[in-house]
């Protein structure tokens, strides 16, 4: 499962950037779909459930740093909702995947320099 969980982090690192440039170039569309942007953050979801319950069962084996970042990766997603009014629904979840996205990488380089 740690295995799962550390392929799953450098994925999502590369995956949000993807959504934050997405989101960003279709801004004049809206954005890119709801229902991708929808997985990836069911994704983030997973992988937040999974380190939690990793960190549970081992809590020594990481510095407490790493899950916070990954807590703190799932608690921006309600940024899109504060940023929305003020940018845009494309341009707030461009932002947010840009920020989830260094989040998600500053908790892969924690895992990796353990």
């Amino acid at each position: 499962m740690s295995a799962i969980h550390g392929m799953l982090g450098e994925s999502l690192a590369l995956l949000y950037l993807l959504v934050a440039a997405g989101s960003y170039l279709r801004r004049r569309r809206g954005g890119l779909p709801g229902w991708l942007t929808g997985i990836a953050h069911a994704l983030l979801a997973a992988q937040v459930l999974i380190g939690v319950t990793l960190f549970v069962r081992a809590p020594g084996a990481i510095t407490w740093w790493h899950p916070v970042t990954g807590l703190l990766a799932l608690a921006a997603l309600g940024l899109t909702v504060l940023l929305r009014p003020r940018l845009g629904r494309a341009d707030a979840t461009a932002v947010t995947g840009l920020v989830v996205a260094v989040l998600v990488l500053t908790a892969v380089v924690i895992a990796r320099s353990r």
